[in-house]
């Protein structure tokens, strides 16, 4: 089965889209991947369980399209923040706040973190993960290099998939613990994404000093 969704052209089909859409939001969000069935979504949308199954033809392709929901806006939200970043200075403070409000959209919406814990369990929709990971890893690697000209790409990406990858988990792991713990865990995380900034700017004050020449006799 593909999991490819085509957005409908009519009006009244793309309204009935994001109705869905927005059901099985609220239900993840409430529930959680595993307790939702498609028929539960269409008998809260109050439409037809064929009509469900004619715009989304299963449960994969349902949560695929709402998961790229998600990536799209984040992507697009912390692309905003660092494409003016010209320093080292100013990526430090865009990262603490596209960190920031990456944590945001999560508390704000408890969906999120329902289905990306329940997108690792799906095989078709890890693919969608990993390259969405990639992407950010990209944007990030492409920031840091414009900041630090005469680092190696090679350097930077693998820190960048890392922190992608794993930014997602710690917030939801963030979620399930006491509140104190849970403000420290966040603050420790953006510490860490801090020092490796100025690993990075070391590295690359080293790189810009002049070999000194020796000379033979």
């Amino acid at each position: 089965m593909s999991l490819e969704f085509k957005v409908p052209v009519q009006s009244r089909s793309r309204d009935r889209v994001e109705l869905i859409l927005k059901t099985a939001r609220d239900l993840i969000g409430e529930k959680g991947i595993d307790a939702v069935s498609m028929r539960e979504i269409a008998q809260t949308a109050g439409i037809q369980i064929g009509s469900l199954y004619q715009y989304f033809p299963g449960k994969s392709v349902l949560l695929l399209t709402i998961m790229n929901q998600y990536y799209d806006s984040l992507y697009e939200e912390t692309k905003k923040i660092l494409e003016p970043v010209q320093t080292i200075y100013e990526l430090e403070i865009a990262s603490e706040k596209a960190f920031k409000q990456f944590v945001s959209i999560f508390q704000k919406d408890p969906a999120l973190a329902n289905l990306w814990a329940g997108a690792r369990a799906i095989p078709e929709l890890v693919s969608e993960d990993n390259r969405d990971t990639y992407r950010n890893a990209d944007l990030i690697v492409k920031t840091t290099l414009r900041c630090l000209p005469n680092l190696k790409e090679s350097e930077i990406r693998p820190f960048a998939l890392y922190f992608s990858h794993t930014l997602g988990m710690v917030i939801r792991f963030v979620r399930e613990i006491d509140g104190e713990h849970g403000k420290a865990v966040m603050k420790e995380t953006l510490e860490i994404l801090k020092l490796k900034l100025r690993v990075y700017e070391k590295l690359a004050k080293q790189k810009s000093k002049p070999k000194k020449v020796i000379h033979k006799n």
